[in-house]
């Protein structure tokens, strides 16, 4: 039953009215109080007042005013109030005799009450006694109110009645059709309390009545049965054929059930769908009378379709509903071959349907059901709207353009599949992200499935996986790789094709596998090659090395491996740092997995050799530190380490030799002569000053930087022994001084600043002094906008500018070099903001920045935003400001200048370190180093806040104990723009947690790029510098 319309004055049921003045006055109320949420609120709880003190002496209520009053409470919950009282009249009212009382009754408690409501238990009986009423209008109303409301237990207790019901005799047609479907609704919810075998017989012999209506209510049971399980009902098969002879060729119907000139419609969707459950019929006089219904439905519909042009919609959807189900019926027996050719035919012409999107989704669906059937000519009449299909797949809609790519797929054979793969190939470039990941499988497939040689095969996959490499599985680069392998005969074509791919400056990942893997293996093939000669295979791959996982990584360095016992004339080794004969790279390559050992790479007598060599550096290195003076170890003084307690990862000696420097380094020879490790592979740092210019080592030790005093004793360890001598006067960045060990062991001692090069700031309040000369903010305000700027940097989003009139919000994302920022802009006065206006300043040549300027009027809390989407193109000093000028009434005119915290860190992306070892040799091989900067922090150091505010604020991966202290911590990123290619970023963050000061180095090819990140850190950690 619908639930009534309880606006009116008066309501029907059945051809009973209750008339309810008040009812209708109370809406009038809620409707004339709809321009305000209070004056609505204070309305109804007026009313829910009068009603409780009503519902208190409920003995003097009589029956309309009972009805009356819970209508007014169910006019209130449909509104979204909650209902906590009245839920016992409800449950009274439906004990009522009279219809209008209780259909009142059961209408407040389907809608207030739920399954799991205890008053349920108290109507139980009276749904009951309502069941086996001889009013059919009270069977109705418990039909309704079991199948709405109903949980496991009611359902439990009332589906043996329901079951009655349904199967009596006696039963009128309106109870029957209810309770049909209420049986339905409880066997969906709790399939387990019915049991369909044992009423299969009685079911199937009402299938056969004359009242459409109820028949259409046991088909929808029916369908609900077979959805679970189809062997019970095989005889059902009989009856639904019977029932569409009747109505399709003897035309046995009421007008009743004439839907537009498609006479029960509904019904025959039906029974349509439940002979899809089963087989064509092998009796032959039910096959023949199917067939018929089938062959008139279809023509009849041509003939409708060509002689009427000016059908109504709702016409046109009862014809072609009626039409697709015996389509299917068609597809699904596949078994006459005409009816299959003249189903093809119809769904060619629903393909170029303009007009109806439903229609062409409906025919690309169907079509892609018929290419599988084996009868008749149906992939002939298909492949005659191939490009109809093609053009499809660039439909507005994404529901039809997945539906083409399906019968593309479906359709695709050896003689169309070149053309087929092609398209795919093409709409590859302009496809959906969301469709991509199937797309690509697809074409993956079908290029297997259908190859005249292989060859073609190997360029469709690398095709895709340049195209879109992110959507590409393992498998599929897995199985190109083991066809490669397989066929001699394209392994030349494939090494041509991959050497071509990665030859390019941007290469996805999956194509520096597949290319690591084919070139190891059959790089040879090329090699004679004036294009493609040993050393440009390796520094082909070599140049997109730092920019790949570690699995990936592993397969490069098994592949340089490869290179070196494949290539025997010393090609390679003729440039130091692509040099692979060294222990370093097999180091890099066990600790990746690759599980490689010395020997395996070359001969036993060359392995003795280097070890020779390796121990005769370890004896001079030990005769140099017996022959330095003896240090006094104290508690300020860090211990020098041994070989035994600090592995030298760098295979090299230390780097910062000395136990009390105060920052100058020591380079010994023999350090200038080692070049094992990864060093040799991947590049080292550059060449240490000459001897000239560097104190002796006894000096070295006893120096101290004149501008550091005794703070740096206390901060860094303190130096060794000896007298103090001031430092340089060129020096003018101080380095920790004493102990050696740290950080500085593994990269060396910050270089000293020279006095031009002075560290550039992008602070965009002017410098570590943040003056800020913006018309209309005080001094108050001024720094709170920098303290909000610094917070801001490492953010998303937050508050960016507040005062007593204007509060502004800024949310911001950045992907790679495109970035999107939204500035919030909300009035907090009680009066509007006029004269309004945003517009940006100071946009750097380094970034281009599309958006839109708001102006006009705020009212009083209401709000406006800025969009503005953001393209790093190169580095820039500067960030932009937005100038912000507003008018309030009575106050004055504002104007502010306020920096966005669009500063270059925030277009660094990640670049992923797998280990320790791997990130010192990224530092040594990049080129360009910031002198140390050392500065105390804003608040007591917390190292797992910092390393949050670098991993999560900043988006660098973080590193923990590189030198085996947990609180030092490396970070590993590359800055990304448009016009230039990642540039990699390193920082070295050194803490002193008791002194709260931080040491920052930072290293990058880019120097303005360093300034810019080290400024940035500084920022949001320091205020101070030493």
């Amino acid at each position: 039953l619908h639930l009534p319309r309880l606006g009116y004055v008066s309501v029907h049921f059945f051809g009973h009215t209750m008339d309810m003045r008040g009812l209708s006055m109370f809406i009038s109320d809620i409707r004339k109080s709809a321009s305000s949420k209070e004056s609505e609120q204070q309305r109804i709880d007026k009313e829910k007042a009068k009603i409780r003190a009503k519902f208190k002496d409920g003995g003097k209520l009589n029956g309309y005013e009972r009805k009356k009053y819970v209508c007014k409470l169910l006019y209130m919950f449909m509104l979204g109030y909650e209902i906590d009282f009245g839920h016992m009249e409800a449950v009274n009212l439906i004990s009522s005799e009279k219809y209008s009382e209780k259909h009142i009754g059961y209408l407040a408690c389907t809608i207030l009450l739920n399954e799991n409501h205890e008053l349920l238990t108290l109507i139980t009986n009276s749904i009951k006694s309502d069941l086996v009423s001889k009013w059919e209008y009270f069977q109705c109303l418990a039909l309704t109110a079991i199948a709405n409301v109903g949980g496991k237990e009611f359902a439990e207790a009332m589906a043996n009645d329901v079951q009655k019901i349904l199967l009596n005799r006696e039963t009128k047609p309106i109870v029957r059709k209810k309770s049909a479907l209420c049986l339905l609704r409880l066997y969906r919810k709790y399939p387990e309390i019915i049991t369909p075998e044992t009423i299969v017989d009685p079911l199937l012999d009402l299938l056969g009545g004359v009242d459409f209506g109820v028949v259409n209510s046991l088909a929808s049971l029916l369908l609900g049965f077979l959805a679970k399980d189809t062997a019970p009902f095989q005889a059902c098969v009989s009856r639904c054929i019977r029932v569409l002879s009747k109505i399709i060729i003897s035309k046995d119907y009421t007008n009743d059930y004439v839907y537009y000139g498609v006479p029960a419609p509904w019904l025959q969707i039906k029974l349509f769908r439940i002979l899809q459950h089963f087989a064509m019929p092998t009796d032959g006089a039910l096959k023949n009378q199917i067939t018929s219904v089938l062959n008139k439905i279809i023509t009849a519909s041509e003939r409708i379709r060509s002689m009427d042009k000016s059908r109504t919609p709702s016409r046109n959807n009862a014809v072609n509903s009626v039409l697709m189900e015996a389509i299917n019926l068609c597809i699904h027996y596949d078994k006459d071959r005409d009816l299959i050719n003249m189903a093809a035919n119809i769904l060619g012409r629903f393909l170029t349907d303009t007009k109806d999107p439903n229609l062409r989704y409906l025919g690309l669906a169907t079509m892609a059901r018929l290419a599988y059937c084996a009868e008749g000519d149906a992939m002939e009449h298909i492949r005659k709207h191939q490009q109809t299909i093609v053009l499809a797949l660039k439909d507005s809609d994404i529901s039809i353009r997945r539906r083409a790519l399906d019968l593309l797929y479906c359709m695709c054979d050896k003689n169309n599949a070149a053309e087929i793969v092609g398209e795919l190939l093409d709409y590859l470039t302009i496809a959906d992200f969301n469709i991509r990941e199937d797309l690509v499988l697809k074409i993956a497939i079908l290029s297997e499935k259908f190859a005249t040689e292989y060859s073609w095969y190997v360029d469709v996959v690398l095709s895709i996986i340049g195209q879109a490499g992110d959507f590409v599985s393992d498998d599929v680069y897995h199985r190109v790789v083991q066809i490669i392998t397989n066929n001699d005969d394209i392994q030349k074509h494939s090494a041509q094709l991959v050497f071509k791919a990665i030859s390019a400056q941007a290469v996805h990942e999956v194509a520096v596998k597949v290319a690591g893997y084919v070139l190891g293996e059959f790089g040879y093939l090329i090699a004679d090659e004036a294009d493609s000669p040993p050393l440009q295979q390796f520094q082909s791959l070599h140049n997109h090395f730092q920019l790949i996982s570690t699995n990936a990584k592993c397969i490069l360095l098994t592949t340089y491996v490869k290179f070196y016992n494949m290539y025997d004339n010393g090609v390679l080794e003729n440039m130091p740092q692509y040099n692979l004969k060294t222990s370093g790279v097999l180091q890099a390559m066990a600790k990746a997995g690759a599980g490689v050992t010395d020997k395996d790479v070359w001969g036993e007598k060359e392995l003795q050799r280097e070890q020779a060599q390796e121990q005769e550096r370890e004896a001079e290195q030990a005769a140099e530190r017996s022959a330095a003076p003896e240090q006094q170890e104290d508690d300020t003084v860090a211990p020098v380490q041994t070989k035994a307690e600090e592995p030298d990862l760098l295979g090299g000696g230390d780097l910062w030799d000395g136990g009390g420097g105060g920052g100058a380094t020591t380079t010994s020879s023999n350090q200038n002569q080692a070049s094992d490790g990864l060093d040799a592979m991947f590049g080292s740092d550059p060449t240490p000053a000459p001897a000239a210019q560097q104190p002796p080592p006894q000096q070295q030790q006893q120096q101290k930087p004149a501008s550091s005093g005794d703070f740096l004793d206390d901060l860094w360890g303190g130096g060794g022994g000896g007298t103090t001598q001031a430092a340089p006067a060129t020096q003018t960045t101080p380095s920790g001084g004493g102990g050696g060990g740290g950080l500085d062991d593994i990269w060396g001692a910050p270089a000293a600043a020279p006095a031009q090069n002075t560290q550039q700031s992008s602070d965009p309040f002017g410098g570590l002094g943040f003056a800020m000369t913006e018309k209309g903010l005080d001094d108050s305000q001024k720094a709170a906008v920098q303290q909000q700027y610094r917070n801001l940097l490492p953010q998303e989003g937050g508050l960016m500018f507040e005062d007593s009139n204007i509060q502004i919000r800024i949310k911001s994302e950045f992907h790679g070099y495109n970035g999107r920022t939204v500035l919030y802009f909300t009035n907090k006065g009680s009066q509007p903001i006029t004269e309004f206006s945003s517009t940006l300043t100071g946009t750097p040549s380094g970034l281009k920045i599309h958006g839109n300027a708001p102006g006009g009027t705020i009212g009083p809390q209401q709000g406006i935003q800025q969009m503005l989407n953001i393209e790093c193109i190169d580095t820039y000093e500067k960030p932009p400001s937005t100038s912000l000028s507003y008018m309030v009434a009575g106050v004055g005119k504002f104007k502010y200048e306020l920096p966005l915290p669009l500063v270059m860190s925030k277009f660094i992306e990640p670049l992923r370190m797998s280990s320790n070892e791997q990130f010192v040799s990224t530092w040594r091989s990049t080129a360009g180093s910031l002198p140390a900067s050392i500065f105390y922090t804003s608040a007591a150091i917390d190292v797992d806040r910092t390393q949050q505010m670098l991993s999560s604020g900043f988006r660098y991966c973080v590193l923990r104990a590189v030198d085996n202290k947990q609180e030092n911590m490396v970070a590993c990123g590359q800055w990304v723009s448009r016009s230039n290619p990642p540039v990699p970023v390193l920082c070295n963050v050194e803490s002193n947690i008791r002194a709260s000061a931080v040491r920052l180095t930072v290293k990058s090819p880019n120097d303005n790029l360093a300034n810019a990140v080290a400024f940035t850190i500084r920022s949001v950690m320091g205020v101070k510098e030493l």
